[in-house]
């Protein structure tokens, strides 16, 4: 029995309803695929974020956790080892002579530094003593530290009102400054470090300057230091901006720009 016309048109239009019905369902299928492939990824990618931040948080509070304990150490051990010496020279003074008085008033003026300087070092050391005193005064202790130690001059500068940040953000933000000064003063020979802080609305902004050495920053070496590694990351941990530039023979700045946080948010 030979097909009629309508018989093979009928056909033909079936055949065709049937493979365009397979091909939107491939397609439905490869968009619902892809879709929950990119939902996987993301929802691995979100994973790996948190993992990485709470292990950077966990690292940070280590860290904090063992400033703490060399603060207390210098306070209450060699602090008090200090303070005992002053009050022996000041008891032997009482008993010599006025002529043999000199070198001891002087080593007393050194034992007497000796102790500010140490009580500076473990307040910058504690992050008990960070939280309550603020990063503002805090980081004016640390520079006036450096300045009476003649290490180099050290200039701060604040534009605005200054308002508190989250108590562990400032933290944070110590360490990285305290961080970058350290290299500052330990590699890039510089004899000026400039501080600059900007206070707006709703974020601070950093920078630091200062005249040394420079470096290339091109040098992996540099890139991949233990001190950059360690700001890089604590600025991600605070989702901080943060930018080193050098260039040789033209000093080093760095550049840091922090949002304002509720101390309910969560960094």
């Amino acid at each position: 029995m030979t097909p009629t016309k309508d018989t093979t048109e009928l056909l033909v239009v079936g055949t065709t309803i049937i493979v365009l019905l397979l091909v939107l369902t491939l397609v439905f299928l490869f968009i619902f695929i892809q879709k929950k492939k990119k939902s996987h990824l993301e929802e691995r990618r979100k994973f790996k974020e948190k993992y990485d931040r709470e292990l950077a948080q966990s690292r940070n509070e280590i860290r904090e956790k063992a400033l703490e304990n060399i603060s207390w150490e210098i306070h209450d051990n060699v602090g008090q080892l200090l303070s005992v010496a002053k009050l022996q020279l000041n008891r032997i003074e009482l008993k010599v002579l006025d002529e043999n008085k000199e070198p001891i008033n002087e080593v007393a003026g050194l034992v007497s530094k000796s102790l500010q300087d140490l009580r500076a070092l473990s307040k910058s050391l504690n992050p008990v003593s960070i939280k309550k005193i603020g990063l503002l005064k805090a980081l004016q202790l640390e520079l006036d530290r450096y300045n009476r130690l003649n290490f180099i001059k050290a200039n701060l500068k604040v534009i605005n009102e200054p308002f508190r940040l989250k108590k562990d953000t400032e933290t944070i933000l110590f360490r990285i400054l305290q961080e970058f000064i350290h290299n500052t003063i330990k590699h890039a020979k510089a004899s000026e470090l400039d501080v600059l802080m900007i206070f707006n609305h709703n974020e601070i902004e950093i920078v630091i300057n200062d005249n040394g050495i420079g470096f290339d920053t091109k040098d992996q070496k540099h890139l991949n230091g233990i001190g950059l590694l360690n700001m890089k990351g604590r600025a991600e941990l605070i989702k901080a901006d943060f930018n080193i530039s050098s260039e040789i023979g033209k000093g080093t700045s760095l550049f840091i720009k922090c949002k304002k946080q509720e101390e309910n948010e969560e960094n």
